[in-house]
């Protein structure tokens, strides 16, 4: 199991990882890539180096979801993992070199073979008891928190060189890149995986489309207003996570470890909604109820982060706000899965998926060129998501009465 659990976390890791280290990247003229260049110029080499790992991943996660069915979990998963380390070597490459077409490229390759998260928790759940699925899925949440956590703290740390004289920009990407191949040699060397069953046989690959996907969720009857609400949420989570340390080290003077440890803090709030809050809410409240309060909790952390540089401030509303986005992503995925019959649950389960990973490669690159060192990108998340809660707050009485699994004809939304 080891393998998998590792997979995951690099997966999420690299999520975070660059974001406070991408900051001296983008607008350090002399650590950076860019010697010469305006604010725009630096923007935008932001936004695209985040967006565009996301609309990669957008792309290659289905890609990679359709080889594991036909050359199973262990070659896609070595085939990840050696994507993995091939990117980040290019990235290190230009960083070296100060490529900007080539760091770029860098990152659309790592983005390609990152999508690898479904694939590992199915391999971990093919060799799980049903009786202890419950555990496992449990441990995979787990190792993606520690993911969000530990990454920025990767990034932040072991790209200072008043820590240890050796440290610059592009050591946490080669930590990634050797972890990676590490990972690759566990892989290859201790898991056996089970014959391929005699009924299923290997065929073509089918490559689903991520884009006819992604206008599934809007075509569906009965969570048509979900969908759309979780869209907005997401693209104002992921325009937070992704600028909230570019607006305070512009903004508010904050160096490159106090970024870290915030965003690090981000992420402990994910680890602790997944883990702990989103099960009590789920207990204990309904989804019609949780999700708005939780909506309407993230407004108010995102917007207070545009309004102080006190870290005794920030670091309870980040937590907050990050809790807040669990219970909501959770909420609405589980009513999206229940508004539907048992044989759409796959497609609803990809179409989540799809909305996460297209609005984080668009505020990537829209807030980048616009103006991602403003306070845009936070206030512009704070709208999104009061949106998102506005759109669930009038949603009830009207879908109470039309809520049915798709396949009926009783009405939609």
């Amino acid at each position: 199991m080891i393998p998998f659990y590792l997979i995951i976390f690099i997966d999420n890791l690299s999520v975070s990882l660059v974001l406070p280290v991408l900051i001296p990247i983008a607008y350090d003229p002399a650590a950076g890539l860019l010697a010469d260049g305006g604010q725009g110029t630096r923007d935008l080499l932001y936004g695209l180096a985040i967006g565009t790992y996301s609309l990669a991943m957008f792309f290659g996660a289905p890609v990679l979801g359709s080889l594991s069915d036909l050359f199973r979990r262990k070659r896609t998963l070595a085939l990840c993992l050696s994507g993995l380390a091939l990117g980040y070597a290019l990235t290190v490459w230009a960083m070296l070199a100060k490529d900007v077409p080539l760091f770029i490229t860098g990152r659309v390759v790592c983005g390609l073979f990152s999508g690898s998260l479904p694939v590992a928790q199915a391999a971990i759940i093919d060799v799980t008891p049903k009786d202890r699925r419950v555990t496992a899925i449990g441990r995979i949440m787990f190792w993606v928190s520690m993911g969000y956590v530990a990454g920025p703290l990767i990034g932040g740390y072991l790209s200072d060189p008043t820590l240890v004289s050796w440290f610059a920009l592009p050591t946490p990407f080669l930590f990634v890149a050797g972890t990676s191949l590490l990972n690759l040699l566990i892989l290859l060397t201790t898991y056996r995986e089970a014959p391929r069953p005699e009924e299923r046989p290997a065929g073509k690959v089918s490559i689903p489309n991520p884009i006819a996907r992604l206008g599934e969720a809007f075509r569906f009857p009965g969570i048509r207003v979900l969908s759309l609400s979780l869209l907005l949420m997401s693209l104002g989570w992921t325009a937070f996570f992704q600028f909230i340390g570019l607006y305070l080290t512009a903004n508010e003077g904050f160096g490159q470890r106090t970024v870290s440890n915030l965003i690090s803090v981000v992420g402990i709030g994910l680890a602790a909604a997944f883990l702990a809050f989103v099960p009590l809410a789920a207990r204990y409240l309904k989804p019609a109820v949780s999700v708005p309060a939780a909506l309407a909790v993230m407004t108010a952390c995102i917007a207070a982060t545009s309004l102080t540089g006190s870290l005794l401030v920030l670091y309870p509303v980040c937590l907050i706000g990050a809790i807040g986005y669990g219970i909501s992503y959770s909420g609405l995925v589980g009513l999206m899965s229940v508004s539907v019959d048992d044989s759409h649950q796959g497609s609803v389960m990809g179409m989540a998926g799809a909305i996460a990973a297209s609005t984080a490669g668009v505020t990537g690159v829209v807030f980048g060129l616009l103006d991602g060192s403003s306070a845009a990108p936070i206030l512009s998340a704070a709208a999104f998501v009061l949106a998102s809660a506005a759109l669930m707050g009038l949603r009830p009485a009207a879908r109470r009465r039309t809520e049915v699994p798709v396949g009926t004809d009783r009405g939609e939304n």
